[in-house]
Order: structure tokens, then sequence, then C-alpha cells
């Protein structure tokens, strides 16, 4: 993926969550690392991205 799309992820995941805590619970992660990704300070693989998503019941739309 472009770096404009891991731009775009972190404002999408921001603006789609429960809480930080909700969601790092859900998907076993530590809410700082969550964190870091809303905040675009890090990436995260496909794989947890899709978790994530489902977890905020999302399918991926990169428009």
């Amino acid at each position: 993926m472009s770096k404009h799309t891991y731009n775009n992820i972190g404002r999408k995941l921001y603006q789609l969550r429960l809480t930080q805590n909700d969601v790092a619970e859900r998907c076993n992660m530590s809410v700082n690392y969550y964190g870091r990704i809303e905040r675009e300070e890090c990436n995260c693989s496909v794989n947890l991205l899709d978790k994530i998503l489902q977890v905020l019941g999302k399918e991926i739309d990169f428009k």
C-alpha cells in the first residue's frame, strides 16, 4: 500500500472507532499500539487491519 493509503487508514479508523480501549481490547492489542495506528505513527499488517475493521463492523474502502 502507498504512504497515502496508510495515512488515510489512521484517520478513518479514528472516525469509526468506539473507544480506543474497546477496539484494542477486542483486537487483543495494547491501547498504546492502537492509538499509534490511529495517529499514523506506525503501520499495521493487513491481517490486523482486517481484525480492527471486523470489530468496527466495517469493510476496507480505499475511495
